[in-house]
């Protein structure tokens, strides 16, 4: 199917997916992360301090989507959208109001859950079971929303910060997201009083062999081999970004550059996540899945041997290209080894997994800064780790009980 085809005929759920990952900005590290020194200087928390803050509510939120993932193989994707949108605007407002260090934590897992959690997994999961000959570039375009958000973002919450404080930028998230709220249940209504609306998109039954329960996917091989993996990106970058800030410190960015590297970050994303999708396509998921990581591994490198630390726009356009792939490539790779009938639940099995390892990196990133310990060394571990799992991801290729759908 060419590029027009899929858009003529799956544009509406190509469409609403991208709305949906645009949305999850809002509970994305790099989004919150702007928010951090403020947060911190107003409640007298440390990097350490706020960051195991950040990792406990980003930890909790990802055992829950266990169960929240699940829903959605239950409900239509409008409802289940609705309820983030409303869920991710009460949060953002009650992260502007908040009075205490305890309200902070519950809106931070509430943004987490509601936007990096159930609105950037209906994103996804709505697109992925789209039939796989279009999947890749399906996924591709849905995900662009993630790199929109993180191309204007940035520039624009660094102004509002500068003019109304960081509780000034959740007053007008909250204001922004009660709008998409409002559509977004609209459209959810619409869905339910049309007669001939379609029911949630499911695509053939699995192969009756292949696992389909989360106890036995948690056991199946091909799985586990590429746990290790899906936490990489996640783990890894979340820890760069969430201390963005102090890292800039160290290798000599200013506000600007960073500024400038998230602009580049999104601009990579946004060609790296088509291509992604065309290889995909092309390819399948489970060939690409060995090589995926290889810009991570180098992003990080950059850290320790760049003489006078990286320019940030290379450091961020590398950090986009794993993130661009990743997006695509897990997926994918999930949909034809276990098919989509229940993707939304095996994908929130792997959705949680991927959280749980990136409410690692915050505060682990932030002890080791609080103990002196360099971004460069920080830089070769975190290289080392995309070696030895890109390398446990070769299994993959032996595997051939790929879903046909």
């Amino acid at each position: 199917m060419t590029f027009r085809e899929l858009i003529l005929r799956h544009g509406g759920t190509v469409a609403f997916g991208y709305g949906l990952a645009l949305c999850s900005s809002f509970g994305q590290t790099f989004f919150i992360a702007l928010s951090g020194p403020g947060i911190r200087e107003s409640f007298g928390l440390s990097h350490g301090g706020f960051g195991a803050i950040y990792s406990t509510a980003t930890l909790c939120s990802g055992l829950l989507m266990i169960w929240a993932g699940g829903v959605l193989d239950r409900v239509s994707t409008e409802v289940y959208a609705a309820v983030a949108v409303g869920g991710l605007a009460l949060a953002a407002l009650g992260l502007s109001l908040a009075p205490s260090v305890v309200v902070v934590a519950l809106s931070l897992f509430a943004l987490r859950l509601f936007g990096q959690g159930m609105l950037g997994h209906a994103s996804v999961t709505s697109t992925a079971r789209l039939p796989q000959a279009i999947r890749g570039r399906a996924i591709g375009i849905a995900t662009l929303g993630f790199s929109t958000g993180e191309m204007v973002l940035p520039g624009l919450t660094l102004a509002v910060i500068a003019a109304a404080g960081w509780t000034g930028v959740w007053q007008i998230v909250a204001s922004v997201l009660t709008v998409a709220f409002g559509l977004v249940l609209a459209k959810a209504i619409r869905r339910r009083r049309t007669a001939d609306a379609a029911p949630v998109r499911r695509a053939a039954p699995a192969d009756p062999t292949t696992p389909q329960r989360r106890r036995d996917v948690i056991r199946d091989w091909r799985f586990l081999v590429l746990v290790p993996s899906m936490i990489a990106p996640g783990a890894i970058g979340t820890g760069y970004f969430f201390h963005q800030r102090l890292i800039g410190e160290q290798v000599g960015w200013g506000l600007d550059e960073i500024a400038v590297g998230f602009a580049t970050y999104a601009g990579t994303a946004l060609v790296s996540t088509m291509t992604a999708g065309t290889v995909v396509d092309r390819f399948r998921g489970v060939r690409v899945a060995p090589f995926y990581l290889v810009f991570l591994g180098l992003a990080s490198l950059t850290l320790a041997v760049w003489p006078g630390g990286p320019p940030a726009m290379v450091f961020f356009a590398l950090l986009a290209m794993t993130a661009a792939a990743n997006a695509v490539v897990v997926p994918a790779v999930l949909a034809e080894i276990y098919g989509t009938e229940n993707l939304g639940t095996i994908r929130a099995l792997a959705g949680a997994i991927m959280v749980v390892g990136s409410a690692t990196t915050p505060v682990l990133f932030g002890v080791l800064f609080d103990a002196g310990v360099t971004i460069g060394a920080i830089g070769i571990a975190s290289a080392a780790y995309v070696v030895v799992v890109s390398a446990l991801n070769v299994l993959l290729f032996r595997q051939g009980s790929v879903n046909p759908n």
